[in-house]
């Protein structure tokens, strides 16, 4: 009888735990996935030293028509305002992780910081800020690192 009550304890905190742990896994079949990482602080590599690594935050992502630095207002990395269509907003979970479904098409991919500004730590070599670009029937794996806080 005592074991049978050990069982069931066993069984229940499964079930209780299962359905606490938080669904990373994407459901959309075209569009974007990925996480937001938040990195600051010294970043730099030493002999002593593990690897540092960002955590994953909980942040507004807008998604906006490509857009060129020429299309944006401020100073990269952050800017004030983006002067393309906005398309989808989105956020993200307390462990960074987001997805959102888009069609075919390349996207600037941005965060909303503190004071209102946004986030774009890449920029490729047509001067598009945070491009992504989206295929027919494939979902593309995204990793934001805000990184304007650290030192590498």
């Amino acid at each position: 009888m005592k074991l049978h009550k050990i069982f069931l304890s066993l069984a229940l905190l499964t079930v209780i735990f299962s359905c606490t742990v938080r669904n990373t896994h994407q459901n959309i079949k075209q569009g974007i996935t990925g996480q937001v990482i938040y990195s600051s602080g010294n970043m730099m590599p030493g002999p002593d030293k593990k690897e540092s690594e960002g955590k994953g935050v909980q942040r507004e992502i807008f998604i906006y028509a490509v857009a060129a630095a020429s299309d944006a207002e401020g100073q990269a990395p952050l800017y004030t305002s983006i002067h393309t269509p906005l398309i989808a907003t989105v956020k993200s979970d307390s462990l960074g992780f987001f997805q959102c479904k888009l069609k075919p098409g390349t996207y600037s991919v941005l965060t909303k910081e503190k004071d209102e500004h946004f986030f774009s730590g890449l920029s490729n070599d047509k001067g598009q800020l945070s491009a992504v670009e989206v295929l027919p029937d494939s979902v593309l794996r995204y990793i934001i690192n805000i990184n304007y806080s650290a030192v590498y």
